[in-house]
């Protein structure tokens, strides 16, 4: 079992264990702001080789201008002596131009954005309830009302994604698809009939991303431009609702929930690697 450390900044190196890891992750999954320099992967590659690590590229989704960014750090990754560098995709045209422009120079990774899990937090509230219940956010509205429970093709349904296809598999295969990311489900994970490698990430699950960030400064509200001075790095909210039975964070454009990881389901599920995230992504 190979196990990863997401980090998206040097700082983090500070949560490296020499005996426990044998992969680094390197950059956000969700904001095109906060794609790290040159120098700074300078920097990655320099204590990759020192420790004998392997390197996989966390690219998000990203803009015309986001993609020039990307272009410019795939050129530059190519020309260093890397053992068989992978990439994370999030978006679909980082993976047009992976396939069309640097085709077998990178391992390439379907990302957690594009394998579009269900991952909603108040789901196992349905699965697992009593029934009928209901439940009610703070105003004391009625939020949910379940009379009976879901059927045994939505429970199992839901645990599963587009990628389990058959059909969507070899499409993705033709793109140069190698290995899926996942998110630990509080549902649980339906992984049959999936043949690609699979990483699962602990402990946050990314519930839902847009491109506008409520972080950016009061300017972009005021003038409509794009001003971002990177406050996510320094701060992230917590929200709590009576309707959702987990805390949600919110940090940059992005809301996570945490699940502990089981590892005694990591052999059910042929799952190859874990990814440790020691911070709230974004």
């Amino acid at each position: 079992m190979e196990k990863a450390l997401h980090i998206i900044r040097l700082e983090g190196l500070k949560y490296f264990q020499k005996d426990k890891y044998q992969r680094i992750y390197w950059g956000p999954e969700f904001c095109q702001n906060i794609i790290p320099t040159v120098e700074e992967t300078k920097g990655i590659l320099l204590f990759i080789k020192e420790n004998d690590l392997k390197l996989s590229v966390v690219t998000p989704f990203v803009t015309e201008q986001g993609l020039r960014i990307l272009k410019n750090m795939f050129n530059w990754l190519k020309g260093q002596k890397i053992n068989n560098p992978e990439i994370i995709v999030n978006d679909w045209g980082v993976l047009e131009c992976l396939n069309m422009e640097f085709n077998g120079i990178f391992e390439i990774s379907l990302g957690r954005l594009l394998v579009r899990q269900q991952r909603d937090p108040t789901i196992k509230t349905i699965l697992r309830k009593k029934l009928p219940f209901w439940t009610k956010n703070k105003a004391g509205d009625i939020a949910i009302f379940v009379s009976r429970r879901p059927c045994k093709e939505y429970q199992t349904g839901i645990k599963a994604s587009y990628i389990n296809s058959s059909l969507s598999q070899d499409v993705l295969s033709k793109l140069g698809v190698k290995r899926v990311e996942l998110n630990n489900l509080i549902q649980g994970l339906n992984l049959e009939g999936i043949r690609f490698k699979k990483s699962l990430y602990t402990p946050y699950i990314n519930i839902s991303t847009t491109r506008f960030c409520p972080m950016e400064t009061r300017y972009q509200k005021i003038y409509r431009i794009n001003v971002c001075k990177k406050e996510c790095r320094g701060y992230y909210d917590i929200l709590r609702s009576r309707a959702v039975p987990k805390i949600i964070y919110k940090r940059g454009n992005t809301i996570f929930y945490k699940n502990s990881l089981n590892l005694s389901a990591l052999k059910e599920y042929d799952v190859d690697r874990v990814v440790f995230q020691p911070e709230l992504p974004f």
